[in-house]
C-alpha cells in the first residue's frame, strides 16, 4: 500500500507521461472522469501515478502540470495529513476492504471540501472490495459527487464486477521498454548492470525490480525462479515445489506461473509454433492461461482454496502443458 509520506511522488514516471498527458488535457478541457480505473499488471507503476495523480489533482498551484510540491496542499500531502484525501486499502492483516471502509468513504464524498475545490477518495488494491463493499460504493459511481474524484488502483482489473468496470473511464499502463526501465532503475540502484539484473529477475516489472533492491530480496527471487526451472526440467516435482514458495501469498505464486505460460505462449507464436498445424497447438497454453488468470481472480476476490493443494495442481498442470520443451526466449 502506499501512503502520504515524505516521499510522495508529484510527478509520474517516465514511461507513464502519454497516460500522463491524457489525463492533464482531459484537466484542461473539464472532461476529467467522476471515476478512474487505473489497470495493469503488479509492479510497473501504477500506485506511483495514482498518487501523482491525486497530488495534481488537490494542489492549489500546479507548474507544468504536476503538483507544486510547496503549497499548502502539497505540505498536507506530505505529512499525512490531507483533509481531503481518502486512501482506502485492506486493513493491516486483511485481504478485503470492507464495506464499513467504504460507507465511511461514501460519507466523506458527501461532505464540502475542507480546503479546496475538489477531495479525491483513492482504493488500492480496488479488486480487494468485498461483495457487499463493492455494491456500497455503485451508488457513488452511479451519482458522483462533482466535488469528488474517484480512482481505482487494480492489478487484475478483471476481478471487478462488470457494474463498477463500467462506471469508471479505464486507463491502462502498460509495462516500459526495457530501455526505459534500465534508465530509471539505474538512478535507483546506481548501477546499469545490476538494474538490467533486477528487471530480468521481475520480469521487467520495474517497481518490484526497485523493491527487491531496497529488501535484499534478489536471493530469494533467483531461488525461486531457479525452482521453477528445476519443476519444468523435471529436477523439482510438483509435490516439493509448495515448500519452495512458503513465504509467498497464493495469488502471487499463481501470477508466477500465469505469467511463465504467458512468456510461453510469446516465445512460441515468435517462432512460429503451430504453422501448418494451425493455432491449435498452442490451445492447451491459452486455456491454462485462462484458468490461472480466472483463479487469480478468485484469490484476489477473497476465495481461500487449499494452499497446498492448488500449488500443487497448477505446477502438475504447468509441467504437462510445458515440461522439458519449455522454449527459452
Amino acid at each position: 500500500m502506499l501512503t502520504p509520506d515524505k516521499s510522495w511522488p508529484l510527478a509520474p514516471l517516465p514511461w507513464q507521461q502519454p497516460q500522463w498527458q491524457q489525463l492533464q488535457q482531459a484537466l484542461l478541457d473539464d472532461s476529467f472522469p467522476p471515476a478512474l480505473l487505473l489497470a495493469g499488471n503488479v509492479g510497473i507503476g501504477k500506485q506511483q501515478f495514482a498518487a501523482a495523480l491525486t497530488a495534481r489533482l488537490l494542489c492549489y498551484a500546479p507548474v507544468a502540470g504536476t503538483a507544486c510540491g510547496d503549497c499548502k496542499s502539497c505540505v498536507l500531502l506530505r505529512a499525512g495529513n490531507h483533509g481531503d484525501l481518502l486512501w482506502l486499502a485492506p486493513e493491516a492483516g486483511k485481504r478485503v476492504i470492507k464495506v464499513d471502509q467504504v460507507r465511511a468513504a461514501i460519507h466523506f464524498a458527501n461532505q464540502t471540501p475542507g480546503l479546496g475545490a475538489r477531495k479525491v477518495i483513492a482504493l488500492d488494491p480496488a479488486e480487494a472490495l468485498n461483495v457487499n463493499g463493492s455494491n456500497a460504493l455503485l451508488k457513488s459511481l452511479e451519482e458522483p459527487s462533482e466535488s469528488t474524484s474517484i480512482i481505482l488502483v487494480s492489478h487484475v482489473a478483471g476481478a471487478l464486477p462488470a457494474t463498477i468496470r463500467s462506471r469508471c473511464q479505464r486507463l491502462n499502463l502498460a509495462q516500459p521498454a526495457a530501455t526505459e526501465a534500465t534508465a530509471w532503475l539505474t538512478t535507483v540502484c546506481g548501477d546499469p548492470a545490476l538494474a538490467a539484473e533486477l528487471l530480468e529477475a521481475s520480469d521487467n516489472r520495474p517497481m518490484l525490480a526497485a523493491e527487491l533492491y531496497r529488501s535484499d530480496g534478489m536471493d530469494a527471487l533467483r531461488a525461486l525462479r531457479e525452482g521453477l526451472d528445476g519443476l519444468l526440467g523435471a529436477r523439482i516435482s510438483p509435490l516439493e515445489f509448495p515448500q519452495l514458495v512458503a513465504d509467498i501469498e497464493l495469488g502471487e505464486v499463481i501470477e508466477l506461473f500465469e505469467r511463465r505460460v504467458g512468456n510461453e505462449i510469446r516465445c512460441q507464436s515468435t517462432a512460429g509454433a503451430g504453422v501448418g498445424a494451425g493455432v491449435g497447438d498452442l490451445r492447451p497454453l491459452f486455456l491454462l492461461h485462462e484458468e490461472l488468470q480466472e483463479l487469480r481472480r478468485l484469490v484476489a476476490n477473497g476465495a481461500n482454496p487449499n494452499r497446498q493443494m492448488t500449488i500443487e495442481n497448477c505446477a502438475l498442470r504447468l509441467v504437462n502443458c510445458l515440461g522439458e520443451s519449455a522454449t527459452q526466449c
